[in-house]
């Protein structure tokens, strides 16, 4: 039996939905703050964490090429990892974070520094956009209730998408490499046999849920207001589950910068 953390995410879906029927798996949700503490108190066996609490020492390997990340093709848009703004960048004087979020609060300190100059305080928030905003010039918000915001927020300009920045195609302009924001990572101590078999399954699972999308999406298994069609178009184009070369070379910079700013 293996003991397997996810994301409560749309974006997960693919991956560990056609191993809920599996009688050798047991399927554990949070959201991506909470699974690298279950990781690393050993309650699973892998988990799909943020690729930030990897980087601090949460497990002990990567153990598939199965992970979520963005498009190595294209402007490098996620769609679900958005910095609402009511003030340009460079003027923030404060943000908003989703406490749910580790990876995007670390990605989105590197873009305001790098690319904005600006190294604002960032304050833990309930993800609400409205009342972020009320306090603060920025909000991050991630995962389905960045997907939701986005279709629903209304900015009274003349083009709102200068108003959300989508953390994805940033890093995408300030590096050139996609980025990666979660990835199967295995359990300190979890036996080189067992790590071997978990990554067929896991890879296994992964080529499964990508190829019976449509199906997985039909049967609503995460409850959202969004259709069916704006699922499976963020699903198939806007994110990336196989773990690629360029996705290494674009852990390896996030490593880089997150060390930097003190992040890791």
């Amino acid at each position: 039996m293996y003991k397997l953390g996810v994301v409560s995410y749309l974006n997960a879906l693919p991956l560990y939905r056609p191993l809920e029927t599996r009688e050798e798996v047991e399927i554990i949700r949070a959201v991506p703050a909470q699974l690298s503490g279950i990781l690393a108190r050993g309650e699973c066996d892998a988990a799909l964490i943020p690729i930030v609490d990897f980087l601090r020492g949460t497990g002990e390997h990567i153990i598939s090429d199965a992970c979520i990340g963005t498009k190595t093709l294209g402007d490098g848009s996620v769609r679900s990892v958005l910095l609402f703004h009511r003030a340009p960048l460079e003027s923030i004087q404060s943000v908003a974070v989703d406490t749910s979020s580790h990876s995007s609060v670390a990605l989105t300190r590197i873009i305001l520094a790098d690319a904005y100059k600006v190294l604002p305080p960032f304050v833990e928030a309930a993800p609400n956009l409205a009342q972020m905003l009320r306090q603060h010039e920025a909000a991050l918000l991630i995962g389905d209730a960045a997907l939701e915001a986005k279709a629903a927020v209304e900015v009274s300009l003349d083009n709102p998408r200068n108003h959300i920045l989508d953390l994805g195609a940033a890093w995408k302009d300030l590096t050139g490499l996609p980025f990666v924001f979660a990835a199967w990572v295995a359990r300190r101590g979890l036996g080189e046999n067992a790590r071997s078999a978990l990554e067929g399954v896991l890879g296994a699972a992964r080529d499964e849920g990508l190829c019976d999308l449509p199906r997985i999406i039909a049967e609503k298994p995460i409850v959202t207001g969004l259709s069916d069609s704006v699922i499976e178009s963020y699903l198939s184009e806007a994110i990336e589950f196989h773990f690629s070369d360029l996705h290494r070379k674009g852990v390896e910079e996030f490593r880089t910068r997150c060390e930097k700013y003190g992040l890791i």
